[in-house]
């Protein structure tokens, strides 16, 4: 038995939240149900380097049978904020008898976000078997669609009048449809005609840009109808659960014993057919010092670093070593850069 005895991943069917939200400018609590992830497309090799069995496929889960635990913890601060959602890191209020809950973040959605983040909760799911060894645990994703009444910390308070200004001062181009698909049917509803560039179709109405948006995620996820309902549910929040991590890889001294082991992360999701894809200094971090690190199926050892930030990843059927090798190219900059003191990105 782990000396952690650490909870299931899979206990929690609700997570409550104080600190968060704010209902008629109180402070209040914030509840979430476990949520549905939204699977990533997948990407097939057009260069003749493909497996030759195909995608790997995912195991059966290693998790007991889910349970109906209610998670309840406190904000505190904010660790970062990117293009999908704000990471803060919380104070977890657990029973004093029982398993062991380890420190904990969790990662909200920023508004119009929330499909995103359920894509990367699928990458989670679909890495059990590396959570807690290259990857951090996961422990849930949960989901609530709010009323009017609240008020989101960087979101602008959600109302009817809000929604009426954004329709006015907005315009989306095709590329927002693209990169940002859900605010790109939010703001659809314009009274005038817009353009579309790329095909000269005229995009006067919600459906015409549901149409639009529909045929451009065919290469985003396998289930575009579904990506839309999360889209149309303007006012969804969505909250992923992992164990917080460590410290970033240190800058401006050597990395001797580092790179490989970095390098070796990538290997493994290469395995699994997934390009991370977000390679940057930002999305490493050290391995908990409250969770067991455990032994990695592939290198029979356990890694001291871990990846974070999956919403760009893909699946693809490429061959192990080309599928990591993109990382390992962009890994060899970022090392040489960090030895002499900085810190580059992809943005």
């Amino acid at each position: 038995m782990s000396p952690f005895n650490l909870i299931a991943q899979n206990t929690f069917s609700s997570i409550e939240i104080e600190g968060l939200v704010k209902k008629n400018d109180q402070t209040a609590i914030l509840t979430c149900q476990r949520g549905s992830t939204l699977p990533a497309n997948l990407q097939y090799d057009s260069y003749g380097e493909a497996r030759p069995d195909g995608f790997w496929v995912r195991p059966p889960s290693n998790f007991p049978a889910p349970s109906n635990g209610i998670l309840r913890v406190t904000v505190n601060d904010q660790l970062g904020r990117g293009r999908i959602g704000t990471v803060y890191s919380v104070d977890v209020k657990s029973p004093r008898d029982g398993p062991h809950i380890p420190p904990l973040v969790i990662k909200v959605s920023n508004r119009y976000r929330s499909p995103k983040l359920a894509r990367e909760a699928w990458f989670y799911e679909e890495m059990e078997h590396l959570q807690g060894v290259c990857i951090a645990r996961c422990y849930g994703f949960f989901q609530v669609e709010l009323t009017e009444e609240y008020e989101v910390p960087n979101w602008r308070r959600i109302s009817e009048e809000v929604a009426e200004e954004a329709d006015e001062e907005e315009r989306c181009s095709l590329r927002d449809s693209v990169w940002s698909q859900e605010r790109a049917i939010y703001f659809a509803k314009v009274k005038e005609d817009t353009p579309d560039s790329a095909s000269n179709k005229v995009i006067d109405t919600i459906e015409d840009w549901e149409d639009l948006v529909q045929e451009e995620l065919s290469c985003y996820t396998p289930d575009p109808a579904a990506h839309l309902t999360f889209v149309r549910k303007h006012h969804l929040i969505s909250v992923l659960v992992l164990e917080r991590l460590g410290e970033h890889i240190p800058i401006g001294i050597p990395l001797e014993g580092i790179r490989q082991d970095i390098h070796d992360l990538y290997d493994d999701l290469g395995r699994l057919g997934i390009e991370a894809v977000d390679v940057h200094w930002r999305n490493i971090l050290g391995a908990s010092g409250t969770s067991e690190r455990l032994v990695c199926p592939y290198h029979d050892r356990t890694h001291a670093w871990r990846l974070i930030d999956f919403d760009l990843a893909k699946k693809t059927d490429k061959l192990p070593e080309w599928t990591a090798s993109s990382s390992h190219s962009l890994l060899k900059i970022i090392f040489l850069n960090l030895v002499e003191g900085t810190v580059i990105g992809w943005d």
